[in-house]
């Protein structure tokens, strides 16, 4: 029998109802948990927010500022350089560039078609981004004087070719072409090592700048070169300018007036060129020092280098074997051969060794032992003027012994000979004057034989042959100290400086080197010898009816050619000399029949002489 009550069976336990508490829990939790993280990342967010924006808010807007401005540079003109008149013998004159900003210009389409039209190569341009690169903002110059038809191409073209603009840049400019060309000198590249020093200065320099080599355009940098200014403009992600911020004018380079007669220049480079001559001609105010011409032929046309010369400019000048870009005023030397006679003259008279009534005998040679030295042409008697007048070297060797040649080189020193004359240019030769000391030291590592003095040396010194070498500056500036009575004088081109606000910034002026030690009635008595050349002697071509010129010839035998140097020196007018000239021509021959062409075209243009027949005369 079945009990009534019946037994409790515990119901079987749902695993899920008893989880359904606990993963509401874990839900809750977990929301919760990402609730609070993502106010977390709110609030970092909005830290950060307020960070950028209030904490550093103007230095983070002043870098996206800077992202897209850019500063165009403007490059300042280079001061003129003028004559003494005011006739410009280099200016500027306004060319086209063409610029490329690195991080712009990547797309090689772009810079194929920028190659093309400029006639480069995609390599040329990259090469040159590379090279002048100074961050991926500013552009590099690419191209330089650019001719305006192709300017107007890229303009036209503007729209596909980001990152590249045109832009007006002032280019040197001779109108005068070659003339003085040696004298104005060069523009170059600036290189690295030159950028480097002038950045470090402050100077305002770009490293694609043009800058002077040599010349006036190098002695005077610092006054030409002037101050860049620039322009801050907004550009979009073209590269395009979409507004102008700040501008900044540059600053002009300094005018330069030298003491330099551009007429008189061209009068003697004229008769060099006509004549295909090879040598140099110096003018000097005897008063001043102030330097009235300076002719090397042949010469060049520093237009060529405005820009960096090219190639097919560069082989014809450094091939040529008559050297162009040497400068013969004052880096080459030369023996002076006669017109060295002046001094040892003046050493002469001052030491006693000779008076103006001193004499001699000329057969047309001279014999020292068993050695013969000839002279040019057999004068017979001469005496201390008519010896000067026609040159005769048998008067010389005699009484340049009795002087001796410690006695000449001393006297040679004190006229300024064997050292710089100081002039304001970049370079200059010396020169040497022997003497038994200086041989001595000069050749004494070629033993004995060679350094010892012999009396052929004293001969040949005594003419201005043998180890006297000079440059046509110095032989210049001794015409110039015996024009005047004896006062060396530092010599200069370049007469003053005038800034852009129209202020004299330098004065070139009179400088006293030395007066010679020679009384001032034996240095008249040396004037009075050089005048007698001119009316008597080798110097007629010079002899002119309007104004009275003292004058010497010469010619100096050379090693290795039998054709001489020809020489002329001379000064006028006679009683007050404003101008004091050396001329030499190589190989002349004769002084005055190549080198006397010279100065007489450079005293007819001075003095506005009209243009008569020469005189002739023999001469040395």
């Amino acid at each position: 029998m079945i009990s009534p009550h019946r037994s409790q069976i515990p119901p079987i336990p749902n695993p899920a109802r008893q989880s359904q508490p606990n993963d509401r829990r874990a839900v809750v939790l977990r929301a919760r948990l990402f609730g609070t993280f993502i106010l977390l990342l709110f609030a970092c967010l909005i830290t950060r927010l307020w960070f950028l924006q209030i904490v550093n808010g103007d230095d983070y807007h002043a870098k996206a500022e800077a992202n897209q401005a850019r500063r165009i540079q403007s490059r300042a003109p280079r001061g003129a350089i003028v004559d003494c008149r005011g006739d410009i013998l280099a200016a500027n004159r306004s060319r086209f560039a063409v610029y490329a900003t690195p991080d712009i210009v990547k797309d090689t389409a772009v810079l194929d078609r920028v190659a093309e039209l400029l006639g480069m190569t995609q390599q040329d341009i990259a090469e040159t981004i590379k090279e002048k690169k100074q961050n991926r903002y500013d552009p590099v110059r690419i191209a330089l004087d650019v001719p305006m038809t192709t300017v107007t191409q890229i303009e036209e073209y503007k729209p596909f070719l980001a990152g590249v603009s045109t832009e007006p840049e002032p280019v040197r400019w001779y109108p005068h072409g070659s003339l003085a060309g040696n004298l104005l000198g060069t523009m170059g590249r600036i290189n690295e090592n030159e950028f480097r020093d002038l950045k470090n200065k402050g100077l305002g320099y770009f490293n694609d700048d043009f800058l002077g080599k040599t010349g006036i355009e190098d002695q005077y940098e610092r006054y030409l070169h002037g101050a860049p200014g620039g322009t801050d403009v907004q550009i979009d992600a073209r590269g395009r300018k979409v507004r102008t911020m700040n501008s900044e004018n540059a600053t002009p380079g300094s005018s330069v007036q030298l003491a330099l007669d551009a007429k008189v220049q061209q009068a003697a480079e004229q008769v060099f060129a006509q004549n295909h001559y090879v040598g140099a001609a110096v003018a000097i105010n005897p008063q001043t020092g102030a330097v009235l011409s300076m002719v090397s032929a042949p010469t060049f046309d520093p237009d060529d280098f405005a820009t960096g010369i090219k190639a097919e400019n560069w082989k014809p000048l450094s091939t040529n074997p008559n050297h162009p870009l040497i400068d013969r005023t004052l880096d080459a030397m030369y023996p002076p051969g006669s017109t060295f006679k002046p001094i040892v003259a003046a050493a002469g008279l001052e030491t006693g060794a000779m008076t103006t009534h001193s004499g001699a005998y000329c057969p047309g040679s001279y014999h020292l032992g068993k050695a013969r030295f000839g002279c040019w042409s057999v004068h017979g008697s001469v005496n201390f003027y008519s010896a000067m007048a026609g040159s005769c070297d048998v008067f010389f060797y005699i009484y340049g012994q009795a002087i001796g040649p410690d006695r000449i080189s001393t006297y040679a020193k004190a006229f300024g000979l064997a050292e710089k004359t100081g002039i304001d240019l970049p370079s200059e030769d010396i020169g040497s004057i022997p003497s038994p000391a200086w041989k001595k030291n000069h050749f004494k590592r070629y033993g004995p034989e060679y350094s010892q003095w012999f009396g052929g040396d004293t001969l040949h010194m005594s003419i201005g042959q043998g180890d006297v070498l000079t440059t046509p500056l110095q032989m210049a500036r001794v015409t110039a100290t015996v024009a005047n009575g004896g006062d060396v004088l530092k010599p200069y081109v370049v007469s003053r400086i005038i800034n852009h606000a129209g202020e004299t910034v330098y004065q070139g002026q009179r400088t006293l080197v030395r007066h010679v030690p020679v009384s001032a009635r034996n240095m008249e008595e040396v004037r009075k010898a050089m005048r007698y050349t001119t009316t008597n002697g080798t110097g007629k071509i010079v002899d002119f009816p309007q104004v009275q010129v003292a004058s010497k010839t010469g010619s100096a035998q050379t090693h290795g050619s039998k054709l001489t140097h020809g020489w002329f020196v001379c000064f006028a007018p006679y009683d007050h000399p404003t101008i004091a000239i050396a001329a030499i021509v190589e190989h002349g021959g004769h002084g005055a029949g190549t080198a006397g062409h010279v100065a007489r075209a450079m005293l007819q243009t001075y003095f506005h002489l009209p243009v008569t027949p020469e005189k002739s005369a023999k001469s040395d």
